[in-house]
């Protein structure tokens, strides 16, 4: 419904609970979706401190996929602000976790973001 205000105010609140519970799954997720909603709004600095903040708690949970997830959207973030080597690095990355955990749907969204960010 494009309510990016209040869609952040709901994953900051969330945030505070998985944090408060220990729910580093939880905070991955909603960091995550945060990033996303940053993104639309064109906040690009926040949406990649964001998604930085995600993979690095669905590292914390061991959830590989959750983390593939994140890298995959980083790069997305990085190649709009013309961060095109680290851009690269995170779908690449993205690229190893899906082909790892078995992901081929994951893989191949990450290859073709990697082909996005390799073609700028």
């Amino acid at each position: 419904m494009r309510r990016f205000e209040e869609a952040i105010a709901a994953h900051q609140e969330a945030r505070v609970i998985f944090r408060e519970t220990g729910d580093r799954y939880g905070e991955g997720r909603v960091l995550n979706n945060l990033g996303n909603t940053l993104l639309l709004m064109r906040r690009f600095e926040e949406a990649i401190a964001a998604h930085r903040e995600a993979a690095a708690r669905y590292r914390e949970a061991d959830d590989r996929h959750g983390e593939g997830i994140t890298l995959d959207n980083l790069g997305v973030v990085l190649k709009d602000v013309r961060r095109f080597e680290e851009a690269i690095a995170a779908h690449q990355e993205a690229r190893a976790i899906f082909r790892e955990t078995g992901d081929r749907y994951g893989e191949g969204m990450a290859l073709g973001n990697l082909g996005g960010a390799l073609v700028e």
